[in-house]
């Protein structure tokens, strides 16, 4: 059975100024958590995104895409 996820990015345009973190949905638990980066969420296989896709999370995607998981994002939320 593959997990899924739902995320709200966050846009951080100076790398190190703090923002606020992904807000993320696992509906197979009906639980709301947060985190720092899309790469903490390796156990899940499909990652749906709103559709905010900011140049700053790139690599975190690719990062995600080449270990296999499937990312999708939504053109209208």
């Amino acid at each position: 059975m593959s997990r899924r996820i739902f995320i709200d990015t966050k846009w951080n345009p100076k790398k190190h100024e703090n923002s606020r973190k992904y807000v993320c949905y696992d509906p197979d638990k009906d639980l709301f958590f947060e985190v720092d980066s899309l790469t903490e969420l390796k156990e899940y296989d499909e990652i749906y995104m709103d559709s905010s896709i900011f140049p700053n999370i790139w690599k975190q995607l690719r990062e995600l895409v080449s270990s296999g998981k499937s990312v999708y994002y939504f053109t209208r939320p």
